[in-house]
């Protein structure tokens, strides 16, 4: 994300794997065991001065990218404000629940990713399929989080080399990125 603080680009760097997150649940090869992870998210957190609030948000956002749902869950579950609520919807989207993460999405409001998410979507590369579903994914400027539930849903009993598939998982790469950048602001 070209722009936006070094340190969120950092925290992207650091947590992402070689593979994006699968649209499911997983696990995926080349995702960190828990335990390491949470030690390299506790010592990125002290060299980077992340506030807590912040802090608790992107170790759950990690969690869920490396496929650790349950202990991702036991954060988001008694978070109350949106952001809480954003990562809840993604982790549910992921289960999949797909009830449940639109109950969670609801909670978002207009959440501020999603004009990011909106503008970005564009530059995700893909044939001519994903410009179509590029245009159900933008409401006016914005991401809509209700129709990428829906397509993850279309789509999930198709292999991950399905092209439709394998954008969607950029997508939601690009949506674990601008969470990341709006917890950790410039």
């Amino acid at each position: 994300m070209s722009g936006s603080n070094p340190v969120a680009a950092l925290f992207c760097r650091h947590v992402s794997t070689p593979e994006p997150p699968e649209l499911g649940a997983g696990p995926r090869l080349g995702v960190r065991p828990r335990r390491d992870l949470e030690g390299q998210l506790d010592s990125f957190f002290a060299e980077h001065h992340v506030e807590p609030a912040a802090a608790l948000r992107l170790r759950a956002l990690g969690l869920l990218y490396h496929d650790h749902h349950d202990p991702a869950h036991d954060i988001v579950q008694d978070l109350t404000d949106r952001d809480g609520a954003l990562i809840h919807a993604i982790l549910h989207r992921r289960e999949p629940d797909y009830w449940n993460a639109k109950y969670w999405f609801r909670r978002t409001d207009a959440h501020p990713i999603y004009l990011m998410l909106g503008h970005r979507l564009n530059t995700l590369t893909g044939g001519p399929e994903a410009a179509e579903w590029a245009r159900q994914l933008v409401l006016p400027g914005s991401f809509d989080p209700f129709a990428f539930v829906d397509l993850c849903e279309q789509v999930a009993r198709q292999p991950l080399d399905d092209p439709h598939v394998a954008w969607l998982r950029r997508v939601q790469h690009a949506e674990f990125e601008a969470v990341a950048h709006h917890l950790l602001p410039a």
